[in-house]
Order: C-alpha cells, then structure tokens, then sequence
C-alpha cells in the first residue's frame, strides 16, 4: 500500500486516543515496556480509560538465546538513575555488575580509560533469564523485570508471535497463529531488526525502508564471579585489534558469566578462534583457560553497516 493511498485511509481528526480506546504493542523488549508503561501512567494522569495488549512471544524467565533479545546486555546508569525517579527500581539480581572503566586493548598496546568524575558509568545485564544451561541462577532478567512493571500498570501481555497485520476500516488488526484481533486505535511496532520486524512495518506501506544490518556474534562464558573479579574487575574490555574483517569486539563481565561481542562483516568459526587466541584476549584470561566445546551463542544482525575500509 503506497503512503498516499494509507493517508487517505486516515481521518486525521481521529488520531488521538479517548476512553475505551485500545492500543497494539508489538514487541515486549524494552521499547515496547517503556512505551506502555508511560503511556499508562499518562492516561491514568488525565483520567482516560485506555487498554493496552502487548504482543511478545518470548519468555524472559527462560535460559538461552529463544529466551533473551541478543545483544551485549548493558545499559546507561544514568538510565537507572532516570527510572528509579519514574518508580521504576530495578533490583540487585537484575543489575548483575557496575562496569566503572574501559580498557581498550590494541595490537600496541592497551589502555585504561576511566571517565572523568565516573559519570558515564553502565551497567550490565541479562536480558532473558540468563544464558543456556543457567536454570536456577539468582540473576533476573531486564527485559522481563520491565515487561512485568508494564503489566503491573495495567497492560495485557499476549504470548503470541505477530504474523502480519490488517489494515481494516482504516484501523489496524493483528494477526497470530490464534486469529484475527480486534480492531485497534493505535499500533505501535517496538521490534529490532531481528524477525519480522521490518518486515511488518513494510507491509504497513508507510514508505518504512529497513536499515542496514550487519552481522554479530554474542556467546556468553561461564568463567565464574572469583574469576571474574581477577582478570576483568569491573572494566569493559574493548577490542580493537588488526584482524581482517572483525570491527570490534568485547568482554562485558557480568553476574557469573563473561558477555563476549564481535561485530564484523564475515564473522565465522576460523575467526573467532582467531580472536579467543589473539594475545590481547588471552591476557584478559585465566591462563590455563580453554574454549568450552558448548556454550550459550547467537549470531544476531545488528542495525548499521559496517565499512570494510581499514580491514
């Protein structure tokens, strides 16, 4: 559908939200939390009687890559401070370590980085219930702690995964493997460039075009909380290293478990066995440590592209 033809759908008196109106939310990450989170604290402000449904398929309490969002897992602490004003606290097991300083390790060598005053500190998480084979760990998931502070406000939480979405008497319904819904009076899409994301905002014919992705790759170490504190402390170990094709990589220390992240443009098993036995990365290592056979990985897209040039 061009923007033209979905424009002359819309009845631009219409678009504000009254009692009784019913708000869609696609995807239960953080966006989507936040979004319906705040949206209900205002409308309960002014007195309006809104209901909110949030699709999100995944279970945040689950262990593993089908349970999580994939990615690095850190936030701002200025973030935490901004929410805990809103109400929002986030509790100890949820926040799993406080990264005060970076180290930015080169083929020269390598560097710390502590910022100035240590303000512009973050915070590292898990944003499902903990990597694969963790069940029964004492760390929370953020993004479920997030989706449940929505759901206390009032939003109803849909376990379903978005197929496609309708347009129909210029309202929009969702569809899943359950059926049709209901019409809605607002649709906000709160999804990453993973899944049907983009794809659903195209097929919407809002003249949406998809960003640039580029290909990570996201494991996560269990080195143990005594190791940790050894080799890492609470440093963000960043990596900037002469390897053709690698862009960037880190170790993100976290609860019992050490966050790795490579972003490149082919990255494949031959290089991340190059990086794990590059001498910068075995320094910031047990000595005696080894590549486990198994461990907890995905190979997310990340939205941005990155350019070959210096590699």
């Amino acid at each position: 559908m061009a923007q033209s033809a979905v424009d002359s759908q819309i009845d631009q008196s219409l678009l504000r939200l009254e009692d009784g109106s019913r708000v869609a939310v696609i995807g239960g990450g953080p966006a989507g939390s936040f979004f319906s989170y705040f949206l209900s604290e205002m409308a309960s402000h002014i007195g309006l009687d809104v209901g909110i449904d949030i699709y999100e398929p995944k279970n945040f309490a689950g262990s593993g890559p089908a349970a999580c969002n994939m990615c690095g897992g850190i936030v701002s602490e200025s973030l935490v401070q901004m929410l805990a004003t809103e109400g929002i606290n986030l509790p100890p097991n949820v926040v799993q370590r406080g990264i005060d300083s970076y180290v930015l390790h080169m083929d020269v060598g390598s560097v710390r980085i502590d910022p100035p005053g240590k303000e512009k500190r973050i915070a590292s998480v898990h944003r499902g219930g903990g990597p694969r084979g963790s069940t029964g760990s004492p760390w929370g998931s953020f993004d479920g702690f997030l989706l449940g502070r929505a759901a206390s406000k009032g939003a109803n939480v849909i376990h379903q995964r978005v197929e496609s979405v309708r347009w129909e008497n210029k309202k929009p319904r969702v569809v899943t493997k359950a059926g049709v819904s209901e019409e809605y009076d607002l649709l906000t899409v709160a999804v990453g460039v993973n899944g049907l994301g983009p794809k659903l905002l195209e097929e919407l014919g809002f003249a949406y075009s998809a960003p640039q992705v580029t290909k990570t790759f996201i494991c996560e170490l269990p080195l143990g909380e005594e190791t940790i504190n050894r080799y890492m402390g609470s440093s963000m170990h960043v990596f900037l290293l002469n390897m053709p094709k690698l862009e960037f990589a880190a170790l993100i220390p976290k609860g019992y478990y050490v966050t790795v992240v490579m972003l490149g443009t082919d990255i494949d098993k031959s290089m991340v066995n190059a990086f794990f036995n590059s001498p910068q990365v075995k320094r910031c290592l047990p000595p005696d440590w080894e590549l486990p056979a198994d461990f907890c990985r995905c190979s997310p897209s990340e939205a941005g592209s990155v350019s070959p040039a210096g590699n």
